[in-house]
C-alpha cells in the first residue's frame, strides 16, 4: 500500500482522442485541476478534483491495452502532481501526450507536446505567450480561432518545421464564420490545417 499523498485528479477516463495529430486513437485521458487562464469559451470544469491513490490510478490505467495517454487540464504543466503522474504512466509503458497553453516549460519526459496558446492570460503574461523552451519542444501548435486571434501572430512560426504540426480550430460559438476565416488563411498558408473537435460531433468524452 502506497504511503504517498493521493493524486489530485479532476477526471480520468478512456476515450478516443478527438482532435489534433492523434485523432481517433484510443487514449487514457488524465485531466488535472486548475488553470492560470480564463478563456470565456472553455468547455472544461477544471476547478475541482477528486483524491486518487496511486494504486487506483495504476489499476485504472491498466484497464485497457492501449499505452497512449493524454495529460490535460486545466493547465497540466502547472500542477504539482504532474511529475508523479509522468513517472507512474512511464512505468506502465505509456507514450505521453500533453495539451498545454504553453505558459510553462514542458518536462522532457513528455513525448508529444500540443501547445494551444491563448489570449486570455488574466494579464499575467502577454496574450498568446509561449515559454521559449516549450515553443522549441512543441510537437504541435493548435490555435483557437475566435474574434481575438490576429492571424499575423502566426508569422512567428516561420520558418516552419517539418516535424511539427500546425492547426487552427474554430471556436464553436461562431463556427461558420470562424471556419471560413480558417479556410481563407489556409488557402494562402498551406502549412496549416483545419482542426475539428470530432469528439463533440460524435458525442463522446
Amino acid at each position: 500500500m502506497s504511503t504517498s499523498k493521493p493524486l489530485q485528479i479532476n477526471d480520468i477516463f478512456w476515450t478516443l482522442q478527438g482532435e489534433g495529430r492523434w485523432t481517433g486513437r484510443r487514449a487514457l485521458f488524465v485531466r488535472l485541476p486548475y488553470c492560470n487562464y480564463d478563456c470565456p469559451w472553455c468547455d472544461t470544469e477544471y476547478d475541482s478534483f477528486t483524491p486518487m491513490n496511486e494504486e487506483d490510478f495504476i489499476a485504472f490505467a491498466q484497464k485497457e491495452p492501449s499505452r497512449f495517454a493524454v495529460i490535460t487540464g486545466g493547465e497540466p504543466l502547472a500542477h504539482k502532481d504532474l511529475p508523479r503522474i509522468i513517472q507512474l504512466l512511464k512505468g506502465l509503458g505509456f507514450y505521453l501526450a500533453c495539451e498545454t497553453n504553453g505558459s510553462f516549460a514542458a518536462p522532457p519526459e513528455i513525448d508529444f507536446v500540443t501547445v494551444s496558446p491563448k489570449a486570455y492570460t488574466q494579464n499575467k503574461r502577454p496574450a498568446y505567450y509561449v515559454d521559449p523552451k516549450t515553443f522549441e519542444a512543441a510537437s504541435e501548435f493548435k490555435y483557437v480561432v475566435d474574434d481575438k486571434l490576429d492571424f499575423t501572430l502566426l508569422e512567428r512560426h516561420k520558418p516552419y518545421k517539418e516535424n511539427v504540426a500546425y492547426s487552427l480550430s474554430p471556436e464553436f460559438g461562431d463556427m461558420k464564420n470562424n471556419v471560413q476565416k480558417i479556410i481563407g488563411f489556409i488557402q494562402k498558408n498551406p502549412e496549416w490545417k483545419l482542426n475539428l473537435q470530432t469528439h463533440k460531433w460524435i458525442d463522446i468524452p
